[in-house]
């Protein structure tokens, strides 16, 4: 890619992310402090009915979009349907984009956020106990790297919620963004590549659910972390979707607008997946004491 042309395409970015922080969310903006860096922007949500004196799981959901596009506003009507139906209390975080900076400060800005709701579980009757992690495509490779990052720092999660992830970007092709994007060499972190990762950094992983795509070019690394984590007997729940295209549970939701990829029967696809993830992540939660 030519000088110019990045140049365009960051500018591009920053006025889709100006136009996305302008609509209107179901959830309620907010954006978690932090001692001496950048607040992380997150959208919450609340079921709308919820037992008196009920501590909810909690879910941090990362959205997709090859780690520099897409925006959490996207995912708004998923996490509603999450934060109802479970029910549980979803961080929807709008994590910091690799032109902006590298991806592993994103997976910290969700291990920070997990600590911030942690520590405010009384103020937003939430259960820390019960905190899991979750995310779409490069926002699974999010989501399973700061799974990792937060069990080496001590923090046990509920379960990790992978949907068709990325799980090693050395797999990927190489585009002009990557050196930026993991600048700290991508075939070299178990974080950005946990698929690469020695055993014993991936053995003791909280439990993992997993939703592969047919039609996808991730599939491969997604089914061989999915293997990894159940030959290291990591509890693992996985569920192929054989005629489903990458993204098919988020460009069929009304956030997404004219996306090729939408048709009726992707749709029904979509519908029985978010049927699927809700009923593990119920589950999941479940299995935790109050």
């Amino acid at each position: 890619m030519a000088e110019t042309e990045r140049q365009k395409m960051l500018q591009a970015l920053k006025k889709a992310r100006e136009a996305y922080a302008q609509r209107a969310v179901t959830g309620e903006r907010f954006i978690v402090p932090r001692a001496g860096k950048r607040g992380v922007d997150v959208i919450l949500y609340e079921p709308k009915e919820r037992k008196a004196g009920q501590r909810l799981p909690v879910l941090f959901n990362m959205h997709g979009g090859a780690w520099v596009g897409g925006d959490a506003v996207l995912m708004d009507s998923f996490c509603v349907k999450l934060a109802n139906e479970i029910p549980a209390f979803i961080v929807n975080v709008n994590y910091t984009k690799a032109d902006v900076e590298p991806v592993s400060y994103a997976m910290e800005e969700v291990c920070d956020a997990v600590a911030y709701f942690a520590a405010h579980a009384e103020e937003y009757d939430i259960a820390a106990e019960k905190m899991s992690v979750g995310g779409h495509s490069a926002g699974g490779q999010i989501a399973a790297g700061a799974a990792l990052m937060l069990r080496d720092g001590g923090t046990r999660l509920a379960c990790q919620m992978l949907v068709y992830p990325a799980t090693d970007v050395t797999a990927k092709d190489t585009d002009e963004w990557l050196p930026f994007a993991f600048p700290d060499g991508a075939d070299r972190t178990a974080y950005n590549s946990p698929l690469l990762a020695a055993d014993e950094r991936l053995a003791g992983l909280s439990p993992a659910i997993f939703i592969i795509c047919g039609i996808d070019e991730l599939r491969a690394q997604g089914i061989a972390y999915a293997k990894r984590l159940i030959d290291l007997a990591v509890p693992v729940k996985i569920k192929e979707y054989p005629k489903a295209l990458h993204g098919f549970i988020e460009v069929n939701r009304p956030e997404y607008e004219g996306d090729e990829r939408r048709s009726p029967e992707q749709d029904l696809l979509c519908k029985d997946a978010e049927r699927y993830l809700i009923q593990e992540l119920r589950a999941c939660f479940a299995e935790k004491t109050d």
